[in-house]
């Protein structure tokens, strides 16, 4: 996890996401986020993240139209970033209707992580499948009764 320091104290939420391989880029602040977009070749977009406080949990919204709204107006640059962007969460490429992203528990996780507050803060991803555990059924293992 990039940090100006080097070490940075993480919640057990945290550490409890990162066991469930959660990426830790989610915990990211807004210079982490900006460091990462300059090391992957893009450093005259570092003030863009900077100037929009995108942090990891923000960094899971940014998609190829809200790029050009933080003012990254090159087509080429924004398909790259938005693929970094994927990349480095985790995410595949899915269709633009929401119900599709959202049957895959780990994107509908990172969605819920977009908000803050004490909860969201709280919230790890086994508790937030055990509390949706209506959308996404346990699949059993195969040779288990």
């Amino acid at each position: 996890m990039p940090t100006l320091s080097g070490i940075r104290r993480i919640s057990r939420a945290e550490a409890a996401d990162i066991r469930s391989n959660i990426p830790t880029a989610v915990f990211w602040s807004d210079v982490e986020v900006a460091n990462w977009i300059e090391e992957c070749g893009f450093p005259q977009y570092r003030q863009c993240f900077l100037a929009n406080f995108v942090t990891g949990r923000k960094l899971i919204a940014v998609d190829a139209c809200s790029l050009p709204e933080m003012g990254i107006q090159d087509f080429e640059h924004v398909k790259q970033i938005t693929e970094l962007i994927r990349n480095l969460l985790g995410v595949p490429k899915f269709p633009e209707q929401r119900d599709a992203r959202m049957r895959d528990p780990r994107i509908a996780y990172l969605e819920f992580k977009r908000r803050t507050g004490k909860e969201t803060d709280s919230t790890t991803y086994n508790s937030f499948l055990f509390d949706n555990r209506h959308l996404f059924p346990m699949r059993r293992k195969s040779g288990s009764l």
